[in-house]
This record gives structure tokens, C-alpha cells and sequence, in this order.
């Protein structure tokens, strides 16, 4: 069971983590500009390290599992990770530099 949770993290955490980060976008700028803070951008470089935690437990089942069908998904799945890692960061930095006021 734990080699399929960690086969699979890069496959469900970082997907989760991206969808949490886009509801949080779309509640927290009301809050950011309403108090002066940036939790937005907190909560998404936040999520990135998930994702990537995601993506990194995928990555070390591959170099140990048996057989070539268990490294193909875990590496598949680190590479998915690593994808919305990137979709992270980028979401991450539009918070950065966009205004939460401007809605």
C-alpha cells in the first residue's frame, strides 16, 4: 500500500495541490486587499513545495521499483508533478505582480 501512495504522489498531490492553489485564488485576493498582506502568494509558493514533494516521492519510487512498468509510471509521475510545479511558480508569480485590488 505505502508504494502505491508514493507511486501515485506525484500523480495526485501536485494535481490537488494546484487545484487547492487555484480556489485559494480566487478567495484570498479579496482578503489580500482588504487587509494589505500577500496570502496569496504565500499559499502558492506554499503549494509549490507539495507539489514538488509530490513529484520527489515519485521520482524515489522509480529509482527502486522492480520492473520497467513501475519505473515508467513513477517517472511519468514525477514529470506530471514537475508540470504543475511549474504551473505553480508561474501562478505564484502573477500574484507577485498583479494587484489583489484590481478586480
Amino acid at each position: 500500500m505505502k508504494s502505491l501512495l508514493t507511486l501515485y504522489a506525484g500523480l495526485s498531490l501536485s494535481p490537488a495541490a494546484w487545484a487547492l492553489n487555484t480556489q485559494l485564488g480566487q478567495i484570498l485576493p479579496y482578503r489580500d486587499c482588504a487587509a494589505g498582506s500577500s496570502w496569496t502568494g504565500g499559499s502558492a509558493f506554499a503549494l509549490v513545495v507539495v507539489a514538488a514533494g509530490g513529484a520527489l516521492l515519485s521520482w524515489r519510487y522509480g529509482r527502486f521499483a522492480i520492473g520497467r512498468a513501475g519505473r515508467a509510471g513513477a517517472y511519468a509521475g514525477a514529470l506530471f508533478g514537475l508540470a504543475f510545479c511549474f504551473a505553480l511558480i508561474l501562478q505564484g508569480a502573477a500574484t507577485l505582480l498583479i494587484s489583489p485590488c484590481l478586480h
